[in-house]
């Protein structure tokens, strides 16, 4: 059984997960780079933090897709093994971040053995200029 994540932390983001959980102030994720975001998001996931990985997501008017109470009710079956996220995040910390407008943009990365298939991981800037995981953001 999988219980940690195909990627290591480093201590700067180590650090900013474990001030960040403690409280989910914004401002222990500001200067962190996309791919960082990211990352912490996915841990929180294998560590079973769902109220760390809600604060993770955007909260930029109009990209809000479901509230935290909403995200408090769906079900453990519904957010993915462990195994199937290792699978899913594979390689996302060597991807590269492909910014699309002034808020918006991707983490392109190969999570399959075909480089030829790319995945993709939607990030928002919020209005305070920091990265933040989209609702659904491996569509």
């Amino acid at each position: 059984m999988i219980s940690l994540p195909p990627f290591e932390l480093t201590p700067d983001e180590e650090k900013a997960y474990n001030h960040f959980q403690s409280n989910l102030d914004l401002t222990y994720l500001e200067g962190l780079e996309p791919i960082s975001i990211a990352k912490l998001y996915i841990k929180a996931g294998f560590d079973k933090k769902n109220d760390v990985q809600y604060a993770l997501y955007t909260d930029r008017p109009g990209y809000v897709q479901w509230s935290k109470e909403e995200d408090e009710k769906i079900p453990e079956s519904d957010r993915g093994t462990n195994e199937q996220n290792f699978e899913r995040y594979k390689n996302i910390d060597k991807g590269k971040f492909v910014q699309t407008s002034n808020y918006e943009g991707y983490i392109e990365y190969d999570s399959s053995d075909n480089p030829e298939i790319k995945s993709g991981f939607k990030m928002i800037k919020n209005e305070n200029g920091v990265w933040k995981v989209a609702f659904m953001p491996t569509q």
